[in-house]
């Protein structure tokens, strides 16, 4: 029995070192092994996601410093949208005005925590934050200071009417809009000394004609000639080619003054054919309303003629910037500049006008319309897709 049984194993025994598997172990582990592929792909791209987001640079982050000192930080930036909330480093111990929105304007709920602030962000896919911050600049006597330590590059405008006297960074770019510095800047430490009212620099002379050169030929583009104003813009470029940089000022400011006096000339020369058309026009449609109203008489004889009723609005007139800051004084400084650029324009401005003069992000900007619209000091119309900001009449004793 034993021998057969010896006889048997022998038969079946494989071949020393050949590992046996059978055919059903097979088949589950072809059937598993792309299962188990899968998850390790899920389990990859959920991995890089994640990294993306969590490592995706800021698209936009603008420094606006105000005459006061205080800065205005414009930030804008790629958020995870599977998460229920993110936080986002503030520049500065004090924040003040914060307004977080996501990629379509939609206001969101935050909590400021020291320097940092927890955004809710519900499934949005990038957040902007607006908010003011009196960290950043300190002052020694004429001298402002400006430090920020930056992980991004960054934008950076300066009050207007500075003059920069020291940086500690090589800018990327730098440019000079409207009497007020436009500076591009790398990620890290930087330090940027400026200073008010310098006259008779390189940069205060070179702004200055540049600003007169472009108001002559805004004029001069209307035809309106300014023989006189062209003699003084060129003295200035004579007196800056000689390093005379104030004497270059001086004559570049008398050039922009002389050419709104030949302006005004000119204008008020042609003004009396205007009037003369104004008057003929006025003079016909008061013929053609008395027309009409003889030949309803005679035709309806038996219905008494209706008397036009004037609205209150022929009452009203639109205030001059000094009667809006009577009306208005606790207006603040910054609103004031908005108020007195749109009644210099003629009572109104396009929106998009009022952030190219003062270099506002978009939410900064409408926020301050909004402002003034509640105040009851200007109303908004829609024009072309565009916002028409115009200041709002008011009655007319109001002026006195």
């Amino acid at each position: 029995m034993e021998q057969r049984t010896q006889l048997v194993q022998s038969e079946y025994a494989l071949p020393e070192g050949i590992l046996f598997v059978r055919f059903t172990y097979i088949l589950s582990a072809m059937v598993k092994a792309p299962v188990i592929a899968v998850c390790f792909l899920l389990v990859t791209l959920s991995s890089l996601t994640h990294y993306s987001f969590s490592s995706s640079p800021t698209k936009v982050l603008d420094f606006t410093i105000y005459a006061d000192g205080t800065t205005h930080i414009f930030y804008q930036t790629n958020v995870d949208p599977q998460s229920p909330d993110s936080t986002i480093s503030l520049f500065g111990n004090t924040t003040d005005n914060l307004v977080a929105q996501d990629e379509n304007g939609t206001l969101l709920s935050s909590k400021v925590n020291s320097n940092s602030a927890i955004i809710q962000t519900l499934g949005a896919s990038e957040i902007k934050i607006d908010y003011d911050t009196a960290d950043l600049v300190t002052k020694s006597g004429k001298t402002w200071t400006f430090h920020v330590d930056s992980p991004d590059n960054f934008s950076l405008f300066l009050p207007q009417n500075t003059a920069i006297v020291g940086m500690s960074t090589i800018p990327i770019d730098i440019q000079i809009v409207d009497n007020q510095s436009h500076i591009e800047l790398p990620s890290g430490s930087t330090d940027i000394n400026y200073v008010f009212g310098v006259l008779g620099t390189s940069q205060t002379a070179t702004i200055a004609i540049e600003k007169a050169q472009d108001f002559i030929n805004n004029i001069n583009s209307e035809g309106i000639n300014t023989p006189l104003a062209s003699a003084k813009i060129a003295e200035a470029n004579s007196a800056f080619s000689q390093d005379k940089y104030s004497s270059a000022e001086v004559l570049a400011n008398d050039a922009k003054n002389i050419a709104s006096e030949e302006q005004q000339t000119a204008l008020s020369n042609s003004k009396p054919t205007s009037d003369n058309t104004s008057l003929l026009i006025g003079g016909g449609i008061a013929g053609a309303v008395a027309t009409a109203i003889i030949l309803i008489k005679r035709t309806k004889n038996s219905k008494p003629v209706k008397t036009i009723e004037f609205s209150k609005n022929d009452n009203l007139v639109v205030p001059d910037k000094e009667t809006i800051f009577r009306i208005k004084p606790e207006l603040r400084q910054d609103d004031k500049d908005i108020v007195t650029f749109i009644s210099e324009n003629g009572g109104q401005a396009y929106e998009s006008e009022l952030r190219k003069k003062f270099l506002l992000p978009r939410t900064t900007t409408w926020r301050a319309v909004k402002r003034l619209e509640r105040e009851g000091i200007i109303e908004i119309e829609k024009i072309d897709q565009q916002n028409l900001i115009k200041i709002r009449k008011m009655p007319e004793e109001n002026q006195e």
